[in-house]
């Protein structure tokens, strides 16, 4: 199967850096057309949500994919399937190689580098299925709450109403190795979700993904915490965000 895969990608020079840390060439090379034989598709978010699954189950091979995104979010793309791995490439429309053949990446995770629509190609052998996640830490949003402690405190409770398919944004500061818990809760049958990331890009959970409503840990950076709550009903839901720092 890696012969096969390795005869329907593009030679090129590796880019990733002996730690795994992502480099960018200094000359793009220039945007590419879609090869012929490629299946385009664009993905596009739920209003409000920060991830999608793509579930692929077509007999074609390879599969290209289109997605925008912003300069400096933190992307999070992985493709998982019980027959047999599914290799990653990743390019901007400007020509620039995020995800580089022949590497045999099922996943990758790193901050992109301009404002542009990305191209993630699915190398794959025929009639194999799979699900292609990928999430998008949102950029911190202009008017995000700050929590303030009120002295001696360790924990920060808030509440609000978030209307249909909407989103509220909140930032904690902590230090590396603290331990920090996130809860929200809504009354009655009401699910809200609860999206955690450094503002480095490092997320931390992605309740749009997941469906999680709570996280603890311990922190490994000192830096700001996003936390985002997510109202995913198509109809207005209170909720109570916790948050408790030691």
């Amino acid at each position: 199967m890696k012969r096969t895969i390795s005869s329907l990608i593009y030679s090129s020079v590796i880019v990733l850096g002996s730690a795994g840390a992502m480099v960018l060439p200094s000359h793009p090379a220039a945007a590419r057309t879609v090869p012929a034989g490629y299946q385009t598709e664009r993905i596009e978010f739920a209003p409000g949500a920060t991830s999608t699954v793509v579930y692929h189950n077509k007999n074609y091979y390879p599969v290209r994919y289109v997605i925008r995104a912003n300069a400096n979010q933190w992307m999070n793309i992985e493709a998982d399937s019980s027959q047999s791995p599914v290799y990653l490439t990743m390019s901007g429309a400007d020509g620039t190689r995020l995800i580089l053949a022949p590497q045999e990446l099922t996943s990758w995770s790193g901050r992109l580098p301009k404002t542009q629509d990305y191209y993630i190609e699915a190398l794959k052998p025929a009639d194999v299925a799979y699900n292609l996640r990928i999430a998008i830490a949102p950029n911190i949003q202009t008017g995000t709450q700050r929590l303030q402690f009120t002295p001696g405190a360790t924990s920060k409770i808030v509440s609000g109403t978030l209307a249909p398919h909407t989103s509220r944004s909140y930032l904690a500061n902590a230090r590396a190795g603290q331990f920090m818990s996130v809860n929200v809760s809504s009354p009655g049958a009401n699910t809200s979700w609860i999206t955690l990331y450094g503002v480095d890009g490092t997320v931390l959970e992605n309740g749009n993904m997941s469906g999680a409503q709570s996280w603890h840990g311990r922190l490994s950076k000192t830096e700001d915490y996003h936390i985002q709550v997510d109202n995913p009903k198509p109809y207005p839901i209170n909720y109570t965000l916790t948050v408790a720092i030691q």
